[in-house]
């Protein structure tokens, strides 16, 4: 056998051996797959329901070979087969509710956790649902971008998920020439012209996570995505190092420009996925950065108190509702509720102070997405007219609201947030931010 051959055989031991449910029969399987490698072997586990899974391995020896492994973990962790620019499906219970996030149980057989490969042998009996220890105890990555400044994995987020400062933006620069972090953190995307676009991808997994997906799509703006409405950008592939290596989160660069509408003003949501297709794959719901841990979402629409004082009228997608009854509000919010705006300021110790409430802040009654909606800043009281409230009730898909606020402007240093949001008996379904900035 060749180093490089060498090399694949230990790779996808190692790979193999972080599923448990089959690990004496899957480092038999690896060996086969190692002896013919040039050959792009594919090779078949079957244990309960198949998932299959393609894995590009890249060898530091000077070359590259791409071998297709077809896993069947037999764990319910794996999502839908998703690429770069394709809609995946919703995750368990779609079509009869908000779609869940299926995980395992642990038999608490690794109280310990396991430190290195070979470590789960003797247990392929186990229900396939079941896993020896937490994902975070086992020798596999643990991909993940963040929805808040201290967020360390666990899902489903509690409070504004829609705010991640892992999704950067370089505005009016494409990414030939790009810088490697954006010189402004909380910079917002020129409409119409060349935007790069960051993301911030973490690895807190005790495994490393080699040839990691990175997808970049946008959205129009919208309080909840489904995948028929995703608009792909552009996707590359990094290496990820384990957990307290120097190399285990990276900010990573968009390789394809985004051309922000005119449309929406350039304020159209952001939303990048991570995975590893193997290792950590994508998982379900696909779109649902509360509930998966791979997704992470920008949907904040920052105005200068200019744009504010024409007092538009933001359409805003309710998106889907899963076939339930959708709560959809707005409220004022605390500048320090908002960590995000740590990026905009580019201080850790400071945000804008909070602008005085000086008028009215409502949202329109839901019409069909993409229907006009009515010019509220050339009326002295839209909510006196019947034209806004606080709330609505939505109870189907293809649903849009409007946005609209009349405070003044809340002065240099100061800011309004405005948090538009959808629930259901309770649970945040999606979210929108505005933000209006003083001068």
């Amino acid at each position: 056998m060749s180093e490089s051959e060498g090399g694949v055989g230990r790779f996808v031991r190692r790979l193999v051996d972080g599923i448990e449910d089959s690990a004496e029969n899957a480092i038999q399987a690896a060996t086969r797959a190692a002896d013919a490698v040039e050959d792009a072997v594919e090779r078949r586990f079957r244990r309960g329901e198949q998932q299959s899974h393609a894995a590009k391995v890249t060898h530091h020896h000077g070359e590259s070979t791409t071998v297709n492994v077809h896993v069947d973990c037999g764990c319910h962790c794996c999502g839908p087969d998703t690429k770069p620019g394709r809609a995946g499906a919703g995750g368990a219970g779609a079509g009869s509710g908000r779609p869940g996030h299926i995980t395992g149980t642990s038999d608490g057989s690794l109280p310990n956790g396991q430190v290195g490969v070979g470590g789960i042998l003797g247990t392929v009996t186990r229900p396939g649902d079941v896993w020896p220890g937490s994902r975070t105890q086992l020798f596999l990555p643990f991909l993940f971008l963040r929805a808040n400044a201290g967020d360390t994995g666990a899902r489903p987020v509690l409070g504004p998920f829609w705010e991640s400062p892992d999704i950067l933006i370089a505005a009016g620069v494409d990414p030939a020439n790009a810088p490697a972090v954006p010189d402004q953190l909380g910079a917002v995307a020129e409409a119409g012209a060349d935007n790069t676009v960051y993301a911030h991808v973490w690895n807190l997994g005790q495994a490393p996570s080699p040839d990691t997906l990175v997808e970049f799509y946008w959205f129009n703006p919208a309080l909840g995505f489904s995948g028929d409405q995703a608009h792909f950008i552009g996707a590359t592939w990094i290496d990820l190092g384990a957990r307290g290596e120097s190399t285990s989160h990276k900010l990573v660069r968009c390789p394809v420009s985004w051309r922000a509408q005119y449309l929406n003003g350039g304020h159209e949501c952001l939303v990048v996925r991570t995975s590893q297709t193997v290792l950590d794959p994508l998982s379900g719901p696909a779109w649902d950065a509360s509930r998966n841990r791979h997704v992470g979402q920008r949907n904040i629409h920052v105005m200068s108190a200019g744009e504010a004082a024409a007092k538009p009228t933001l359409p805003m997608a309710v998106g889907p509702v899963f076939g339930g009854i959708t709560d959809v509000a707005v409220a004022r919010a605390d500048t320090a509720s908002m960590q995000w705006l740590h990026l905009l300021t580019m201080d850790r110790n400071a945000v804008p102070a909070t602008g005085a409430a000086t008028g009215d802040v409502g949202l329109t009654a839901p019409t069909p997405a993409g229907a006009p909606l009515p010019n509220l800043g050339a009326m002295t009281d839209p909510r006196g007219a019947g034209l806004i409230g606080d709330g609505h009730t939505v109870g189907a898909d293809g649903q849009q609201v409007g946005f609209h606020a009349t405070d003044s402007n809340p002065g240099a240093g100061n800011a309004h947030v405005y948090r538009v949001t959808s629930s259901q008996q309770g649970s945040l379904l999606g979210g929108y931010t505005v933000v209006v900035l003083g001068d």
